[in-house]
């Protein structure tokens, strides 16, 4: 990983908040497709939501931190995956989409979690 990078370095905080405004997104389109559903409809979604949503969450999150870990603080964005030559780059890569995605789907789980207790 000793190429010049131009681009400035992923920083955690920066993946997290991104992930986070994405989540914030996905939890104001669970709000309102949870007030457009029947009730019965409603409750399900919301329990789905809840429990996927945490379990893949989770894993994703952890094997996302455990990744960024493992690359030492060179991680790389999504336009440098062509220009990998090795199986830790490719982790470099997949690092920040992991902790992104894990987060994103986290941030719906107490929303889904706080409808669920007034819609049943």
């Amino acid at each position: 990983m000793g190429r010049e990078i131009s681009v400035p370095r992923l920083r955690l905080g920066g993946v997290v908040a991104q992930g986070a405004v994405y989540g914030a997104g996905a939890a104001v389109c669970l709000t309102v497709t949870a007030l457009v559903l029947r009730d019965d409809a409603r409750t399900d979604l919301l329990e789905a939501v809840a429990f996927l949503g945490l379990v893949a969450g989770a894993v994703s999150l952890l094997t996302g931190m455990f990744f960024w870990a493992c690359c030492a603080g060179e991680v790389l964005r999504w336009r440098d995956l062509f220009r990998t030559t090795g199986p830790s780059e490719v982790i470099a890569v997949l690092a920040p989409c992991l902790v992104r995605v894990g987060v994103l789907l986290l941030v719906p789980v107490p929303v889904a979690a706080f409808l669920g207790r007034f819609a049943g």
